[in-house]
């Protein structure tokens, strides 16, 4: 497997099982019970509102959602060790082990919502970044009555074929259309090239369709 893609899956995987740990700490404390325990970064620092396809971008139609790419992505489809449909948009990088690249999942029959599974993502990966400031950072997006939606970014090292580590930045969007089905989108790229590249722009053109 892809080592990218292997990270993408871990983090998929992972994720999940520290959701109850993070639950379990904040109310085991009297004084925390009145914190909201998942609450976001309160103000975003980059753009990372939903947005209407580029001119030049071209819908795809997915399993319960749209998407839009440039026409340089390559499509893939697979199926996801679940059993779900996996879409996988990608073109080279400058870094031949590090393409920029967005996935989009199906996590049908969530043991935890996309609020508890983003804020365990968040705990996750912040625990390991080991930056002054932490690159972690989690946000709320709008999304419709009944439906909610998270994005967690964060960038972290990647062992690079006979160089030294990559960094690399990686969104990674959980978007809960009911209580059967979140969609996960992630895009990630090399730091470096990050926010010339156009993975972030494509995970903001994603919508979930009616009858996901």
């Amino acid at each position: 497997m892809n080592r990218g893609l292997a990270t993408l899956v871990t983090t998929l995987l992972v994720a999940l099982p520290l959701s109850g740990c993070g639950a379990d700490a904040s109310s085991s404390d009297g004084g925390a019970q009145q914190r909201d325990p998942y609450a976001v970064t309160e103000e975003p620092t980059i753009d990372v509102d939903q947005l209407d396809p580029p001119s030049d971008y071209s819908t795809i139609e997915g399993s319960g959602f749209t998407i839009a790419a440039p026409g340089e992505f390559q499509q893939q489809t697979s199926t996801s060790p679940n059993g779900e449909p996996r879409l996988v948009l990608e073109k080279p990088s400058s870094v031949q082990q590090v393409p920029q690249r967005v996935v989009v999942i199906r996590d049908v029959e969530p043991a935890k919502d996309a609020e508890e599974q983003s804020f365990a993502l968040e705990t996750w990966k912040a625990a390991g970044d080991k930056d002054e400031e932490s690159t972690v950072h989690r946000y709320r997006l709008d999304a419709p009555d009944g439906q909610q939606a998270f994005l967690v970014t964060w960038d972290e090292a990647q062992a690079g074929r006979r160089t030294s580590d990559v960094q690399v930045t990686y969104w990674q969007l959980m978007w809960q259309v009911d209580d059967d089905l979140i969609i996960n989108v992630v895009a990630f790229a090399p730091a470096a090239e990050f926010e010339t590249s156009e993975v972030s722009r494509i995970l903001r053109t994603f919508q979930p369709s009616s009858g996901a």
